[in-house]
């Protein structure tokens, strides 16, 4: 077979491997963080959050349409699943292209061992992308990442391609189409951008003669061609939009036209292939005004609401977000931010230690070293991949430098921008919300040629050491398959696991259950993406509990996010009352206060709340009110004076306007510090605390117990989360532990008093009356069973809570595994780093008859106590 025929198989043969392997283990839904709300705006063809992701969302509504799946977050997941798989493709194919342009032969005249090796050594280094740990992660969710790397990817493919075919006649066409595809690119994500240092890289070393004086000046005008596409045309095209109207846009395409045509004529070959590859450019990053149309068209979502120029310049611009500086690098002022920053001694130190080490070093190391754990900030292991394939790519590096180093220094700065460079300028702050390591998959894909090609080198050395041609062929195929199986092979086994979400349906069951915790025409606030993301994907997608107006407290700081809670029903749903009107909620900002005493009257929530008690033959955990009055608070200081933010305001706007009328919740992830002092009146229903007209004794949290019982027990879902063999994810894994204490709370307000009844209802609806004692032992087996304790854990004050309750309902052995489990934990710790545990490993162990177990660990609590307390008084008397 000639090379062509052969090098196509090997590449069709790696994207069906690869594709296979993440449609094994791809998401049979939506994930969590930006997942969601991407699901939903490509299905609806929504505006999401800036700078949006048109191409994305147009490609998302396409493939959503096409019936793969049952499920539409799995046939957008799918989007990404074919992305990755043709992106492991293109890294085989661009790794073979290197080997021929370092080789200069024409690969027809191989023998087999450089067929064997060339072929070979290009699918390993395409595997190790396929199986490492960040470029996995994007493959299997819906995320743009991954269709971010592979135009990346095409167009060092395309940029070769041109390199091998120049000067033939007509060769500039694969210029152009490697500008058209970036341009396409920028409506995914920016990243691809940064290959237009790689286009003036290949253009300058194949017209030009390397000089420092050229070099240099190359590097000017790459950087020229990087600033006039990203603030000329990017930044640019919307600025001349707001400024001169659509008459902005006619005029940069005339421009463009003009330099076309004079080239033309003038035969300015250079300016020619530059004025048209911009062109070409903008033609693909037209893809934005399908932003701009659809925010005109008002869907549900609709951030930002893009639909003015001013608005759209806003929106392209992120100007929501600020300003990230390039220096200073520790530059927030939020004090969370400074107390992390006073860690380093500079500047420079943070840069070093944090940004660059802790932020891509690490990442980098968990690709082709190993990582040690599937948790957030796990460290580099070398004993998960040896670090193989690190020193692969490292000898690849130093051939490719060697034997031809202009396409080296091309994958070098391929490598170092998507890599390094981007930490430079995203100057990110510590902590972080979430690991950030697929941000640099682009520089992880640079570095996987470069292991192609140290595979290649590797089989090849084995002719140095055989005469025999047919020695020197078994030999190749061995090492070759000792390379792959140790390399790529231990790289499946040590990340399949933790990269198989085929049964995770967390997410999907987690929006669900929050929007089933809510009574009809509900107001739920909720606190960040995940809280949210999945809740509009439910809403917009499936069309699940249209209802429910989620009110998200970070977008509540924008006018225009009020403005649309205020004024749009989407899906049907109620608009939400404010008291402000439309111009006041575009311009809300921080509002200056003393703490001020605030009532509210009830209504009829008094009289419903009464109702539903008396429905379940209980009392009400405190005596039902006729107003709210409550103290509100600054929520933040700045010089001495006290303020209350936009989302303060939406919040106490929306309570006074719509209590009464309309059931308000809380999400059960909604801090302490965004409640606005209404604490005391929430009431625990499921994963959210209903605003109720009574007010909690102290220390006693009000629950609701039929209702918890009956979104717990009866309508809540829990899929796969007892499933040993379904890999939980450190998200999915920590907000699922919520569910347990909520089982706690349950048990134990029944266990209250056991003897009596309780009416509760059942998914149907339909009511049934239960001895409390018989549900309270019903609710702890079913919180066993759905939530195996050595999976998901507890806290081990209601660790010991449970242990109470099996021994005071007359179950005294089911206690056991719950004081086993406390004994496990302070075994990983000591009594003076964790004497809570202690204390409540001493209530079980009492509470199940081992009274000289529990007394030894009560004293010696109290003596370590006194010894602290001596200890303190010590350090206070040298401090005087």
């Amino acid at each position: 077979m000639k090379h062509r025929d052969v090098n196509r198989l090997f590449a069709a043969l790696l994207f069906l491997l690869s594709g296979a392997v993440y449609l094994m283990t791809m998401a049979p839904t939506l994930s969590f963080w930006d997942c969601g709300e991407f699901i939903a705006t490509a299905r609806t063809l929504g505006v999401p959050h800036p700078p949006g992701a048109p191409l994305f969302l147009l490609a998302g509504r396409v493939i959503s349409m096409i019936p793969f799946f049952g499920d539409i977050g799995a046939r957008v997941n799918l989007l990404s699943v074919l992305s990755s798989a043709a992106t492991v493709m293109m890294a085989y194919l661009v790794t073979v292209r290197f080997i021929i342009l370092y080789r200069k032969t024409d690969p027809d005249s191989w023998n087999p061992v450089e067929k064997l090796s060339a072929y070979g050594g290009a699918a390993v280094g395409a595997l190790v992308l396929a199986f490492s740990d960040s470029f996995w992660f994007n493959a299997v969710e819906t995320e743009v990442y991954a269709a971010s790397t592979f135009f990346t990817a095409l167009v060092v493919w395309l940029l070769l391609r041109w390199y091998e075919e120049e000067p033939q006649s007509g060769n500039e066409r694969w210029l152009l189409v490697a500008m058209y595809v970036i341009g396409l690119s920028i409506g995914v994500h920016l990243l691809s951008l940064l290959a237009v240092f790689a286009v003036a890289m290949v253009y300058y070393y194949r017209k030009y003669d390397v000089t420092p004086k050229s070099f240099i000046i190359m590097m000017i005008a790459a950087s020229a061609l990087f600033l006039l596409i990203y603030v000329g045309v990017i930044k640019g095209l919307p600025f001349l939009l707001e400024r001169f109207s659509w008459w902005g846009g006619i005029m940069m395409l005339a421009a463009m036209i003009y330099a076309i045509t004079y080239a033309h004529r003038k035969r300015h070959v250079l300016m020619h292939t530059v004025s048209m590859s911009l062109l070409l450019l903008v033609i693909g990053y037209t893809s934005y005004a399908m932003i701009y149309v659809r925010a005109k068209a008002g869907p549900p979502i609709n951030e930002n609401n893009p639909s003015t120029a001013e608005a759209f310049f806003s929106y392209l611009n992120r100007e929501q977000y600020g300003d990230l500086p390039l220096w200073p690098r520790r530059w927030s002022s939020e004090p969370l931010h400074q107390y992390f920053y006073r860690q380093y001694s500079s500047d420079a130190d943070y840069f070093l230690r944090y940004q660059l080490g802790q932020m891509y070093m690490r990442y980098f190391g968990w690709q082709f070293i190993g990582r040690a754990h599937a948790g957030t900030g796990a460290p580099v292991d070398w004993s998960q991949l040896w670090g193989l394939p690190f020193l692969l790519g490292i000898g690849g590096a130093v051939v490719q430098m060697r034997r031809d180093w202009k396409m080296g220094s091309v994958v070098l700065a391929l490598f170092v921008l998507t890599g390094a460079a981007l930490v430079v300028y995203l100057n990110q702050t510590e902590p972080q919300p979430r690991e950030r390591d697929y941000s640099y998959v682009g520089s992880f894909f640079a570095f996987a040629l470069w292991i192609g090609i140290g595979a290649e080198r590797l089989m090849m050395e084995v002719r140095r050491f055989f005469s025999s041609d047919a020695v020197q062929q078994k030999a190749a195929m061995l090492l070759l398959a000792m390379v792959v199986l140790l390399v790529d092979g231990r790289m499946l086994m040590a990340n399949y696991f933790t990269h198989d979400r085929s049964g995770n349906y967390v997410p999907w069951d987690w929006a669900w259950n929050m929007l089933q915790s809510c009574d009809h025409d509900a107001i739920m606030f909720t606190n960040g993406d995940n809280d949210t993301f999945p809740l509009w994907y439910l809403q917009e997608v499936e069309g699940i509990r249209t209802d429910v107006r989620v009110v998200n407290l970070s977008l509540a700081n924008t006018g225009w996010y009020l403005d649309q809670l205020k004024n749009t029903s989407p899906r049907g749903a109620r608009p939400i009352r404010f008291g402000l009107d439309d111009s006041e909620l575009r311009q809300i900002s921080y509002v200056a206060i003393d703490p001020v005493e605030v009532q509210l009257k009830t209504g009829a929530e008094k009289l419903r709340l009464t109702e539903e008690y008396k429905a379940a033959g209980i009392a009400p955990p405190a005596a039902p009110q006729d107003s709210l009055q409550w103290v509100i608070t600054p929520t933040v200081n700045f010089r001495g004076q006290g303020f209350i933010r936009p989302q303060d305001v939406a919040v106490y706007e929306i309570v006074m306007n719509n209590f009464g009328s309309r059931p308000i919740y809380f999400a059960l992830t909604v801090g302490r510090d965004n409640l606005l002092g209404l604490e005391g009146f929430l009431q625990l229903e499921g994963l959210a605390y209903r605003l109720v007209p009574m007010h909690a004794p102290e220390g006693s949290p009000l629950v609701s117990l039929p209702r918890l019982y009956t979104t717990l027990c009866e309508t809540f879902r829990y899929r796969n989360l007892n499933n040993a063999e379904v890999f939980i994810d450190e998200t999915a894994a920590r907000l699922s532990s919520n569910y347990k204490p909520l089982f706690s709370r349950l048990a134990l307000g029944l266990a209250e008093a056991p003897d009596d009844e309780i009416s509760v209802r059942t998914a149907e609806g339909e009511r049934r009356t239960i001895q409390r004692k018989e549900l309270a032992l019903s609710v702890l087996e079913q919180s066993g069973e759905r939530l195996p304790l050595e999976r998901y854990g507890l806290d081990p004050e209601f660790a010991a809570s449970e242990v109470y309750l099996y021994v005071s309902l007359g179950e005294k052995q089911k206690a056991y595994p719950y004081i086993s489990y406390l004994k496990k934990l302070a075994a990983t710790t000591t009594m003076q780093a964790d004497p809570a545990l202690y204390y409540a490993l001493a209530l079980s162990l009492r509470e199940v008859g081992q009274l000289d177990a529990s007394q030894k660990i009560l004293e010696q609590l109290l003596r370590d106590g006194d010894t602290l307390q001596a200890g303190q008084e010590r350090y206070q008397n040298e401090e005087k």
